[in-house]
């Protein structure tokens, strides 16, 4: 078993939390989020993560709202790798769209 957690500056506003929990190598929960810090505050953005008992994406909204999007086809193993891929690639648009958001 396991466990590794650990936070990974982008830049001095932009971070991502990474948590996972592996049994013989095959991941059974983890979390990953993106994290901006606008107006003073950190703001999760965008977060993949296996609560609820499937894999998912939650985006986040200024409002406090979540629009969940189920990652159906993955296992766990599979989600984990696209999830740090889809961060680390479009962390500068999901930036954009939250704070574009928080104009409204």
């Amino acid at each position: 078993m396991g466990e590794t957690s650990f936070v990974a500056f982008l830049t001095q506003d932009d971070r991502i939390r990474h948590y996972h929990f592996s049994v013989k190598g095959e991941i059974t929960e983890f979390t990953v989020q993106y994290e901006a810090f606008i107006l003073g505050k950190w703001h999760p953005v965008i977060r993949y993560d296996t609560a609820h008992g499937f894999a998912h994406l939650d985006r986040m909204y200024p409002d406090g709202s979540i629009e969940k999007a189920p990652l159906f086809y993955w296992d766990y193993n599979e989600a984990l790798t696209f999830a740090q891929y889809d961060i680390k690639s479009n962390w500068q648009w999901y930036r954009q769209r939250y704070e574009k958001e928080m104009k409204r």
